[in-house]
């Protein structure tokens, strides 16, 4: 293990030892237990009084491993991933997700088709004026697009300030869970590597778990794009659904449905060379390490939202819930799907360095 990992776990089992004792000695600091307004985790089921001494004890447990033996660094890792990412996790973590795709999705979109304008004039001479078209007729007629997206981004921002607190605590849990995620592929890496992990047995099982990861979003998408429809599948919708909620399930379906697209980029052409439709690099090799750290980060996502869903659903009675977001089974097919693109490509970085066409 180098000794900038030590010393960032050394630094972390600090800070999160000193976290323990606020919360610990401090209850109005607490910001799970009964009161939290996110109620899909299981520190909504846990006090100060029995939170604090555990992450107490995570800390000084961090402490006295970071600097140990391999076997006493494999096991406390172990320990302290499940840790931070079962006890302490939450699904607030898919929310930020789900809601920073909603609006940088289309800000991509937009920002693509502003691109290839810029590189054909007379295509972005026809866009340019095809969108001063919609501008005007909008505010002709009074149908209030421009306006709808205003509300919808206000209600955004409005839900994000308010549980912009709490949420900072889930994003603080997902960083200490990465760090240890880190420490303990570290820690494990010895040996002599399986059969299994070769580029041509995971070219086999590869194609497999990512179609499987590319299918996972879809039942939120057709939920979500029901909200289009007299018939939102909805339980907590009691009455007509405004113009702004609309496009948030729309919006939400398509960030739903941009995974799974680029999921299946992971065993596709364009996952090696970036496509057409793609500004400024496109004709160029993909770099390993940009589907490989942007899918483990959303296969990472649904694996810290998945204790607090599976509870949730447990409490109310609602398995079917699992149907709808299947976590558990996304994160795990997610992480084997990058797992088998970075075999298979790790061998070859010079041939998908991005550079000149």
């Amino acid at each position: 293990m180098t000794r900038t990992i030590r010393t960032f776990g050394a630094l972390l089992s600090i800070a999160v030892t000193a976290v323990g004792i606020l919360w610990w000695t401090t209850p109005t600091s607490y910001p799970f237990g009964a009161a939290d307004r996110i109620k899909v985790s299981l520190t909504h089921l846990l006090e100060h009084d029995v939170t604090g001494p555990m992450t107490v004890a995570a800390g000084i447990v961090g402490l006295v491993v970071i600097f140990g033996p391999g076997p006493l660094v494999r096991a406390g890792a172990v320990a302290e991933l499940l840790f931070f990412g079962v006890v302490l996790s939450d699904a607030g973590i898919m929310i930020v997700l789900a809601y920073g795709m909603a609006i940088l999705g289309p800000v991509a979109l937009l920002v693509v088709v502003v691109m290839a304008a810029a590189r054909r004039k007379a295509f972005g001479l026809v866009g340019i004026t095809a969108l001063a078209v919609l501008v005007v007729a909008d505010t002709i007629t009074g149908f209030g697009a421009l306006s709808l997206v205003g509300r919808y981004l206000g209600n955004v921002a409005g839900s994000f300030a308010s549980f912009g607190g709490r949420l900072s605590w889930t994003l603080a849990n997902a960083a200490a869970c990465a760090v240890w995620a880190v420490i303990t592929m570290k820690a494990f890496r010895t040996g002599e590597p399986p059969r299994w992990i070769r580029p041509e047995s995971a070219d086999k099982w590869g194609r497999i778990v990512t179609i499987g990861a590319a299918m996972c979003p879809l039942p939120y998408a057709l939920y979500r794009l029901t909200w289009l429809t007299p018939w939102p599948t909805d339980s907590d919708i009691t009455g007509p659904l405004s113009a702004d909620t609309r496009l948030q399930g729309l919006l939400l379906a398509f960030a739903a449905l941009a995974g799974a697209v680029l999921t299946i980029g992971l065993i596709s052409r364009w996952g090696e060379v970036f496509p057409r439709w793609v500004p400024i690099f496109y004709g160029r090799p993909v770099p390993v390490r940009l589907p490989v750290i942007v899918g483990g980060t959303v296969a990472g996502i649904c694996c810290l939202a998945s204790p607090g869903l599976v509870i949730d659903s447990v409490m109310r009675g609602q398995p079917v819930a699992l149907l709808l977001w299947p976590y558990p089974l996304w994160g795990a097919l997610l992480a084997a799907a990058v797992l088998a693109y970075w075999l298979r490509h790790r061998s070859a970085p010079e041939r998908f360095r991005v550079g000149p066409s």
